[in-house]
């Protein structure tokens, strides 16, 4: 199965983002440890209408954390780009280190909104991903007509991004930029399936490098695409 681009990719990309998943889990418990166990001031919580603890933390305290997780994450981001793509032995490590932190920053963004809607958006994004791995790899049409549309689109997504951050955008706008990014990250997996479909027709490309750079590519499609359909679908 690894002989295959297929193989590779998809070796590399589940396990990142299993990694991913069980760090978002594992922190999510430690803090409601926290709270039922040890009650720690800037931990708290609340059930929800079905009965579920909603957990609330103390954003003050939690703030540099947060701050230091996010740069340091994006530092990990850039070596992994520049140096993980050529030399395995330096790029799976950094890879891993990268899916555990941006577990962690999934899992604080699930505690600011609601930690129970993660298993539904969890699924959906899961929905979507595979119907787009599906047409993008299988329909036979030619995805690559999306690049420049898809660059410029996240380009103002990360324009609104910055201005979200100094200034306060009325929870209907949020919601739009969000189906806008859920459209624009669902484009992007139909890409990058496309893309890996393509690639694997070709015994050149049958590369652990061109796995690793097409597995990133796939991965942050997928996790842009849950934080989108967390942020449209949260209250």
């Amino acid at each position: 199965m690894i002989e295959t681009l297929y193989g590779k990719t998809f070796m590399i990309l589940g396990f990142q983002l299993g990694v991913t998943w069980l760090s978002t889990v594992c922190l999510i418990g430690l803090f409601r440890r926290l709270y039922l166990r040890y009650q720690v001031e800037w931990v708290d919580g609340q059930p929800d209408a079905d009965g579920n603890l909603n957990l609330d933390l103390n954003w003050e305290v939690v703030k540099p954390y947060f701050w230091t997780l996010l740069i340091t994450n994006f530092m990990l981001f850039l070596a992994l780009m520049f140096y993980g793509t050529t030399n395995l032995y330096i790029g799976i490590p950094l890879f891993t280190f990268w899916s555990v932190l941006t577990g962690f920053e999934l899992a604080l963004c699930l505690i600011s909104v609601d930690e129970n809607l993660g298993g539904r958006v969890l699924a959906l994004t899961a929905l979507i991903t595979v119907a787009a791995g599906l047409i993008g790899a299988k329909s036979g049409i030619d995805f690559y007509f999306l690049d420049g549309i898809l660059f410029f689109s996240l380009l103002l997504l990360i324009i609104f991004g910055f201005i979200r951050i100094f200034y306060s955008i009325p929870r209907w706008g949020q919601r739009v930029a969000a189906f806008f990014g859920v459209v624009v990250f669902t484009g992007y997996l139909l890409y990058d399936f496309n893309r890996l479909s393509a690639m694997n027709k070709n015994a050149a490309a049958n590369t652990w490098g061109n796995a690793m750079e097409i597995s990133i590519s796939i991965y942050l499609d997928i996790i842009n695409l849950f934080l989108d359909l967390l942020d449209l679908l949260s209250n």
